[in-house]
This record gives structure tokens, sequence and C-alpha cells, in this order.
């Protein structure tokens, strides 16, 4: 009677680092995220719309939008399918609590951002001005209403992102944990088992 070796089951790895692909999408948008943020408050805020450069900063500001737009949503589906990693604790019951409606606000206000910027520029006809140089752009953008939300929106923004970079700084030079080696793009073979 023949005695058949039984197959012990291997644990499977527990991932310590996010998928690349999650990885280089943080990082695009991160970096687009800053250049529209600073762009918009300290060079496009600035400039009068009789200004001949303006249609230009504008598509400019558009462009990086629509780009952050299609970033920001293959990064959602792609998320959807990663496995998820196991929380790394602050120490502070009521911070680790807030992680996650962090990261989902900071996803609405990028939508939000988005969506603000697209409905003001059709309302105010900005498309027709800007990629086919068709009239004038407007004395001031229409409604005032959609403006000011775009412009608020961008301001929570920004402090979100700071919150965020002040967690993850927390993280890696308080605690550090190595919390931002999840998201490195460097190949680190301790990490995964294998180059990545």
């Amino acid at each position: 009677m023949e005695v058949k070796a039984e197959t012990i089951a291997q644990p499977k790895a527990v991932a310590k680092r996010h998928p690349r692909a999650l990885r280089v999408l943080h990082w695009l948008i991160a970096a687009l995220i800053i250049a529209a943020l600073v762009f918009g408050t300290f060079i496009m805020a600035r400039l009068p719309n009789s200004d001949p450069g303006k249609p230009f900063a504008l598509l400019k500001h558009m462009l990086t939008g629509t780009v952050i737009f299609g970033l920001s949503v293959a990064r959602l589906l792609v998320r959807a399918k990663a496995p998820r990693l196991a929380p790394m604790s602050s120490g502070m019951a009521w911070a680790d609590r807030i992680v996650p409606l962090v990261h989902r606000v900071f996803d609405a206000l990028v939508l939000l951002m988005i969506g603000s910027g697209l409905v003001m520029a059709l309302v105010s006809g900005l498309p027709q001005t800007v990629f086919l140089g068709r009239g004038a752009l407007p004395e001031h953008l229409d409604p005032a209403l959609l403006h000011a939300l775009h412009v608020f929106v961008a301001r929570l923004l920004a402090a979100v992102l700071a919150l965020h970079v002040a967690g993850a700084f927390y993280h890696q030079f308080v605690l550090r944990d190595g919390l931002i080696s999840r998201m490195s793009l460097r190949a680190m073979r301790r990490l995964d088992g294998a180059v990545s």
C-alpha cells in the first residue's frame, strides 16, 4: 500500500508594498496635483483675463486637470483589485481611525476639484477660446459660485495633502516604521522577496 506524502499548504506571502502600478500612479498624481495647486494659486490667480498669456495658462491648467482625472480613475480601479496592506498604527487611536477617511476625502476632493473646473469651463465657454482660439476670455469667470467652489476645494485639498504628508513624515521620521517604503519606487528585495 502506497503512502502518499501529504502536501503542506504554504502560507501566502503577505504584501508589504503596494503594487508597482499603484505606486507609480500615486507619485504621478501627487506631482501633478502639487503642480496644479501651485500654478493655479500663484500664477493663474494673478493673471488678469485680459492678459494675452492667460488662454495658454488656462490650457495647461485644464490639460493637467484632465490628466489628473484620468490617472485618478486608473488608480481607483487598480486599488480596488490590489491586496490590502495591514494598517500601520501611529500609536494614536483617533489618528488611526481617521486615516481611511482622509484617503476617501482626498479622492472626493480631487474629483470635486476637477468637476467644478470642468463645469466652470463649459459654462464660461472656455474650451472655444482656450482650445480653438475663438473669441476672448470673459472679464470674470462665470458663474462666480463655481469659481468660489473651485478655489475653496483647492485650499481644502492643499490642507488635506499637507495632513497626509505630515502623517507620512511622522511615521517615517518619528516612529521610523518604514511606512514610506510601501510607496517607494525603488526596487527593494527585502520588502517583496523579489525585485519589483
